[in-house]
């Protein structure tokens, strides 16, 4: 299972980053992943069927607050079926645009072809995989939840992380990956099926992601509606 985040980590430029802040949904993007600009690109990766944004904020005084005495703190968490094949084609477009590909000669584009390939043709048929990271601009609060993703272990997340639709509520872990780049973050891995039936079916309304972080409230939880999760008709994650 190791193969996962080895095969993924081929997708993104070393050090690569993804600027968020302003991209638009991406529901319409359609056809050939090389053809979306990186504004398309980013935007499956924000604010798509299989990738959501979701930010919690408060409001705190003191230093730095502003002109009414008060700041307001922002915390968002990333969360993708990384599983999904749109959303590898998203991460690698980035990795395209960002190494110069559309300027690349054939022979050059084959070899980067040759390189993100892993990535894009990960067999994920036995294993749903969700990825999440996380922005804050409270630097304590991010260190926080940083450290709670990187030190963790299948065993020791098994218990504060969840899939469930209505017909398999509170589906465990397979296998759980700390961070490894920023871009894509931790990686939590599900089976794909359950006693020999699907855990996420064509009929199931809905998906939801659960976590549970020491400290931070509310608890995490991200619905995906299953009937935008589709491709040709097909149910995709």
């Amino acid at each position: 299972m190791r193969r996962i985040t080895v095969a993924l980590a081929a997708l993104l430029v070393p050090g690569s980053m993804l600027d968020v802040s302003g991209a638009r949904p991406a529901a319409a993007v359609a056809g050939n992943y090389r053809n979306w600009t990186l504004e398309e690109a980013v935007g499956m990766l924000t604010n798509s069927p299989w990738a959501r944004k979701e930010t919690y904020t408060r409001i705190i005084g003191g230093i730095g607050s502003g002109l009414s005495g008060e700041k307001e703190i922002y915390s968002t968490f990333f969360v993708r079926f990384l599983s999904a094949g749109p959303i590898r084609e998203a991460y690698a477009r980035v990795t395209q645009i960002q190494g110069g590909y559309d300027q690349m000669s054939r022979e050059e584009q084959r070899k980067f072809d040759s390189a993100i390939e892993p990535g894009l043709k990960l067999d994920v048929r036995q294993w749903i995989v969700v990825a999440l990271s996380f922005r804050s601009n409270d630097q304590s609060l991010e260190h926080r939840v940083k450290q709670f993703l990187e030190t963790h272990t299948t065993e020791t997340m098994k218990g504060r992380v969840h899939l469930s639709t209505v017909r398999v509520p509170q589906l465990q872990i397979a296998a759980y990956y700390p961070p490894r780049e920023e871009v894509v973050g931790a990686k939590f891995v599900f089976p794909r099926r359950l006693n020999d039936r699907p855990v996420v079916a064509p009929g199931d309304a809905q998906v939801t992601f659960e976590l549970d972080i020491p400290g931070f409230d509310p608890e995490l939880r991200v619905v995906f509606p299953t009937a935008e999760m589709k491709l040709e008709g097909r149910l995709t994650l």
